[in-house]
């Protein structure tokens, strides 16, 4: 229920405006009503609980509307205001309006006209609320956030957590447009959305919408009134996956959920990081999947002697043809274990760490860094998880034959480079790096790691964040939308977060903020 603070010098009006406000549909109560604005703001600084809402006359005796407006502005509160007059003068109205007022409405009043307007009162108080709701949430949950709201607990006994992940489990923030690894772009951020609301009900389980630690991850916290009767069971999330997977444009998505039991809210950081943890040691190579919490499926693979020993026979491939051949035929083998990705990333890093210590005198120390996540993550099947391992390889086989430090890796790592300085503008994945240079992604990325300090997309971010500091100093009129498109970021709501991850600050906050410094400095 939404509190208004009702002002209105003549007691009849007043009444009257007090039973059409607690009779409307939106749910609102006059709690505090005052007849001049002098009053009102004498009741605002005394009360402890302030209004959501504020209905105020104009011509009012010691203080009118418009003044009142004024003070409450410069004494920081910020609460929207309807103002009520029996003035049509459109100077009022200008004058109401630049004082911020939220909605001017003239008298006699008229009960659809203000059902109309507390409708848009109500939906604007509600996004407020969700803000300051979610900032609370982020907290809880040891996320870092960026609204600058303050943080209000909704108040709920118990929450539930839904992590939603598309794609892989990735340990690091992996910048990568192809299919597999991308993260959630805003039209499929949308979708999703739309399809997760069309199904839960906000009246009996709120829920609140929040971007996770990667940008392949979506976050939903369910408020629950009744913890027994309101939490999801491992069956409704089965059925609510099945649904996604049958809409339009969702069908091809390898989509993960990982559910919590119902948690209070200074258990909601420790519930996330279980979920997250249980949800990477289950996941299959691209496969969709729920894991409740608490499922007793939930392992961390353990490399056993035997295996390891296979690991060995593998490193100890005299050629690559031969490492190839056993790699394709242990691969089958993978497959009738039904081995998921935490499973492959352990074995492909234990094969390579093997190759290379049985070889360290002909590397010389020369070996380039492999992260096998980083590989495992980009693909779709265990198939194309074979293939691209066994083109990392070839890699270091070749290197093998190669007498004296490898001068074409460099050239290779320069031409990537200058390649990604001409075209920072336009999508660019490690798929599409394997195909200009026709070397095999994985080792384009470990390469260059070695070589430049930062992975591909790394560099890739921070040439078009740099890109885009020049434009926010030199190319005022253009829109963030537009700044984000020309340094090459197809989603501005995901440009702005690798910016503030970058710089520390949102486009909007740098942008201000420069403002403010070039202002200063004028003076």
């Amino acid at each position: 229920m939404n509190r208004v603070m009702l002002i209105e010098d003549e007691p009849p009006i007043l009444r009257m405006v007090k039973e059409m406000i607690e009779s409307s549909t939106q749910g609102f109560v006059v709690s505090q009503t005052a007849y001049n604005g002098r009053k009102a703001l004498t009741m605002l600084e005394e009360s402890e609980e302030k209004p959501d809402l504020i209905v105020t006359d104009i011509r009012m005796p010691v203080m009118d509307g418009l003044q009142f407006m004024k003070e409450l502005e410069f004494r920081g509160y910020d609460i929207p205001c309807i103002v009520l007059t029996g003035y049509s003068d459109f100077n009022y109205a200008r004058e109401a309006l630049q004082s911020r007022a939220f909605d001017y409405l003239l008298k006699p009043l008229k009960e659809e006209l203000l059902e109309q307007s507390l409708t848009k009162a109500s939906t604007l108080l509600r996004k407020r609320k969700e803000v300051t709701e979610r900032a609370f949430l982020r907290q809880a949950l040891r996320l870092s956030d960026d609204s600058g709201a303050e943080p209000v607990n909704p108040g709920y006994p118990a929450y539930q957590i839904l992590l939603i992940r598309k794609g892989a489990h990735r340990k690091d923030e992996w910048e990568d447009l192809s299919p597999a690894s991308g993260g959630w772009r805003s039209e499929e951020d949308n979708l999703l959305r739309s399809a997760f609301f069309a199904r839960e009900s906000p009246i009996r389980s709120p829920a609140w919408w929040i971007n996770g630690l990667t940008s392949n991850e979506k976050i939903v916290v369910r408020g629950l009134v009744n913890p027994v009767t309101d939490s999801w069971s491992c069956n409704t999330a089965e059925e609510m996956l099945a649904e996604w997977r049958r809409s339009e444009g969702m069908a091809n998505w390898q989509i993960c959920l990982a559910v919590s039991e119902p948690v209070f809210p200074n258990s909601l950081a420790s519930s996330l990081r279980a979920l997250r943890e249980g949800l990477a040691r289950n996941t299959g190579i691209g496969q969709c999947r729920v894991w409740f919490h608490g499922d007793s499926g939930s392992y961390d693979f353990v490399l056993t002697a035997e295996l390891e020993q296979a690991c060995r026979t593998l490193a100890k491939s005299g050629d690559y043809r031969s490492f190839e051949k056993s790699m394709l035929s242990w691969k089958e083998e993978w497959r009738r274990e039904g081995y998921g990705q935490q499973a492959c990333e352990s074995l492909l890093q234990v094969i390579v760490r093997l190759f290379r210590a049985q070889r360290s005198t002909e590397l010389e120390g020369n070996a380039m860094a492999f992260n096998a996540n980083e590989l495992v993550s980009g693909c779709r099947t265990l198939d194309e998880v074979t293939e691209q391992f066994c083109g990392f390889m070839k890699e270091e086989y070749d290197r093998l034959l190669r007498s004296r430090p490898d001068r074409s890796a460099k050239d290779l790592i320069d031409n990537v480079r200058r390649y990604l300085d001409e075209h920072y503008m336009e999508p660019i994945g490690s798929d599409q790096l394997q195909q200009v240079f026709g070397y095999n992604k994985t080792y384009i990325s470990n390469v260059f790691s070695e070589v430049v300090g930062v992975p591909p997309g790394k560099y890739l971010a921070k040439l078009r964040i740099d890109k885009a500091i020049s434009l926010l100093n030199d190319r005022r009129e253009l829109s963030f939308r537009q700044i984000a498109e020309q340094v090459g970021f197809e989603d501005s709501l995901y440009f702005s977060k690798v910016f503030k991850n970058a710089t520390g600050l949102s486009p909007k906050e740098y942008k201000e903020r420069r403002e403010r410094d070039a202002a200063s400095g004028s003076t």
